[in-house]
């Protein structure tokens, strides 16, 4: 029990870290392109679809390497420190189209650590753990907002239109980089396999997609991506544009209502399984766009709610999700059906979501100095995500038994 607990703090610690290195910069990532360097929506929208072409073309691929040639905590290693070495170049560049390239680059690199990141904790502890481990990722998103307010706001005005959070961001992804290497080792799963095509395109984990129910589940992956990648893109310049102080701190409450609802994540699937764990986080993201849309600068009590309710939705859906995932692939190829998992959902739909999000709010253009109409953007999303919760309850029909106590099988 004494070794259970011991690697549950090092993976929680381990989580703390890479989500406070995206935390400084994702959020904060629309203001600085929108205002620091005066881009239009469509090309914000299309930054932040980077990161989803790149969980698109990495994570298999990775997943392969780290099932088969590779300890995963070196793979995590070599990967986060060079994320770091990439992010304080791409501080440095103002020029837009260099700007998409060394972020894409960068994109490359980061975005398979996350998974990676799962299947270390999956693979060391009893699935019922993961909710309390990934909490402390929570813990880190709300210290790097925190940070960029309270302690990088203290010498830098208007420090979430600058690079500065971006430059926070490079030095903790190499200090994570370093951590990993220390982390217990995690052998290679399929060693001395050769690895063919099929491998490299991880066919094993895409045959998840012959049940009908996890094809469900991935497609709602896919359409939650707009409602997700509007908060992440817009909502941070919608608080700047009404007036609101402090944004990026206030936003942080969305990860303290995380860390609370993460705690409850075991015991209610436990009480009312994983299909309506899923439906309850599809559902709260669409009652939030609703509620957004009747936001104003002196609505201080419905902007705190709103954000309050992001435990709620990112928790039930994606760390539910995670789990589900971790239980249908079984112990053999679990990095590389993490890595289906996170192409889909920070892959396609990041990219499918960022440019639907983008498209959407230039169809919204604002009057007088308000950038956008943003009760139109936030109603229209909450439509289109109502309507991804209603097909979900309708088509996702999963009725096994699963037994979160084990760490395989």
């Amino acid at each position: 029990m004494n070794e259970l607990r011991s690697k549950q703090t090092r993976f929680s610690a381990m989580m703390l870290l890479q989500f406070f290195t995206r935390g400084t910069w994702f959020v904060t990532l629309g203001t600085y392109l929108g205002k620091g360097l005066g881009q239009e929506g469509s090309y914000i929208g299309f930054s932040y679809s980077l990161f989803g072409v790149a969980a698109i073309i990495t994570p298999f691929f990775v997943g392969m390497v780290a099932d088969r040639y590779f300890a995963t905590e070196r793979v995590l290693g070599v990967l986060n420190i060079s994320a770091g070495a990439l992010m304080l170049v791409l501080s440095q560049v103002t020029d837009p189209s260099t700007f998409v390239w060394a972020l894409f680059a960068y994109c490359i690199v980061y975005t398979p650590t996350e998974a990676l990141s799962n299947s270390v904790v999956f693979h060391h502890l009893p699935r019922k753990y993961f909710a309390y481990v990934r909490l402390f990722g929570t813990v880190g998103w709300v210290l790097a907002g925190l940070s960029v307010n309270y302690v990088l706001g203290i010498f830098v005005p208007n420090v979430e239109a600058t690079a500065v959070p971006l430059i926070l961001s490079a030095g903790s992804s190499v200090v994570l980089g370093l951590y990993n290497f220390t982390l217990p080792a995690t052998p290679v799963q399929n060693k001395g396999e050769k690895a063919s095509f099929k491998d490299v395109i991880s066919i094993d984990a895409l045959r998840l997609m012959k049940e009908p129910s996890f094809t469900v589940f991935l497609v709602a992956c896919l359409l939650i991506g707009i409602p997700i990648q509007m908060y992440f893109a817009f909502f941070n310049m919608f608080l700047n544009d009404i007036g609101v102080a402090n944004v990026a701190s206030k936003m942080t409450l969305g990860q303290v209502s995380e860390a609370a609802f993460m705690v409850f994540v075991p015991w209610m699937i436990g009480r009312i399984g994983l299909k309506w764990m899923m439906t309850l986080g599809l559902a709260f993201w669409s009652i939030r766009y609703f509620l957004f849309s009747g936001i104003t600068v002196d609505a201080e009590t419905l902007i705190i709610f709103s954000i309050l309710i992001h435990g709620a939705c990112y928790d039930f859906f994606n760390v539910t999700g995670s789990i589900y995932v971790d239980l249908k692939a079984g112990e053999k190829f679990r990095s590389a059906a993490q890595g289906l998992f996170m192409l889909v959902f920070l892959g396609l739909g990041k990219f499918f979501g960022s440019n639907v999000a983008g498209f959407i709010a230039e169809k919204n253009p604002g009057i007088g100095e308000a950038a956008y109409n943003w009760s139109g953007i936030f109603n229209t999303t909450g439509i289109i995500t109502a309507g991804v919760t209603l097909a979900f309850i309708l088509s996702f029909r999963d009725k096994q038994k699963y037994d979160l106590d084990k760490v395989n099988g």
